[in-house]
């Protein structure tokens, strides 16, 4: 059965580009080898609509396509002249067979009679490609945003007299990392990715991840940081210094807090990428002191009968 290119992508005859790139990548990320492992049904149907996709994204290969069907390749390499229907005083209607009946005269002969097999090559490779690359941003530089230089390699496609060829191709981008952007959060560089024959690239994704931090940790839309409270502040009441990504802060500590307990401090978080910055919260874990004078442990003696006596 004939391959219908449009409805592979599920597009109509009359789609424009932006229609038919748009239907191509939908499908493309669902069906992609590197999200469907060791799926061949999968591998085949995206093999399928890069095939679709590399005829109707391409005008003089779309014209050919819908004027000759899935003889478009075959009609491509006639000599000029011959796609208008008439060649040497042959008209492809008049002749046996139709048009498979033309191509077997036309490129039958001299070697031997027999057909000629035309070579689709691999089409996948034959596409413009994207190209994904992760970069970890310490979260003082997604606080503040910054710039990453990225060099990287791409397989670029190429047309040669034997077919399609690959070679690799060294690529340097400047990218800008915007304040606030989310951890797993993509960005897209136009124009950045791996060649397809047909001279255009495909894109860059660059993939921002939050880099460890041994203070710092995510708590939903806000951070969280440990903070040490001597145990004599917790019972009394006092105040602490916080550290935030950009500078310490004092915190006001209620007397009797437990460890553990969270404190919320508005706006002392992660800048976010619309603006303004989250809520850092603050989690007191209460420190006792390793060795005492002989007047703290009086003292502390003397507190616990308190204790004892209250309880």
């Amino acid at each position: 059965m004939a391959k219908d290119f449009y409805q592979t992508l599920g597009v109509p005859r009359k789609a424009d580009e932006k229609e038919i790139k748009s239907a191509y990548r939908k499908l493309a990320r669902k069906y992609h080898p590197d999200v469907n492992p060791n799926d061949k049904t999968a591998e085949a149907k995206f093999k399928e609509i890069s095939e679709a996709y590399e005829v109707l994204s391409d005008s003089e290969k779309r014209k050919l396509y819908d004027q000759y069907g899935e003889h478009w390749e075959q009609a491509q390499n006639m000599p000029p002249g011959a796609q208008g229907g008439d060649f040497g005083g042959f008209h492809v209607g008049g002749v046996p067979g139709g048009f498979e009946g033309f191509f077997d005269q036309f490129f039958g002969g001299a070697g031997g009679g027999g057909r000629v097999q035309f070579d689709m090559g691999d089409l996948e490779v034959a596409q413009p490609r994207d190209v994904e690359k992760v970069v970890e941003i310490p979260l003082e530089e997604i606080d503040s945003g910054t710039k990453r230089v990225l060099t990287y390699q791409t397989m670029d496609a190429q047309r040669t007299r034997e077919g399609i060829s690959t070679m690799p191709t060294t690529k340097k981008v400047e990218v800008k990392i915007p304040a606030g952007i989310q951890d797993g959060k993509k960005l897209r560089v136009p124009g950045k990715g791996a060649a397809g024959a047909n001279g255009r690239a495909g894109d860059l994704y660059v993939v921002v991840r939050w880099a460890q931090n041994s203070k710092f940790r995510s708590a939903g839309d806000n951070l969280e940081v440990e903070v040490p409270v001597p145990y004599t502040v917790a019972a009394l009441g006092g105040e602490v210094q916080v550290p935030t990504l950009r500078k310490s802060v004092s915190m006001k500590v209620p007397s009797g807090t437990q460890s553990g307990q969270s404190f919320r401090l508005a706006g002392q978080g992660i800048a976010k990428l619309n603006g303004g910055r989250s809520d850092l919260m603050a989690k007191v874990k209460i420190t006792v002191p390793k060795q005492l004078s002989d007047q703290e442990k009086k003292l502390l003696r003397e507190l616990d009968e308190l204790q004892r006596v209250k309880a």
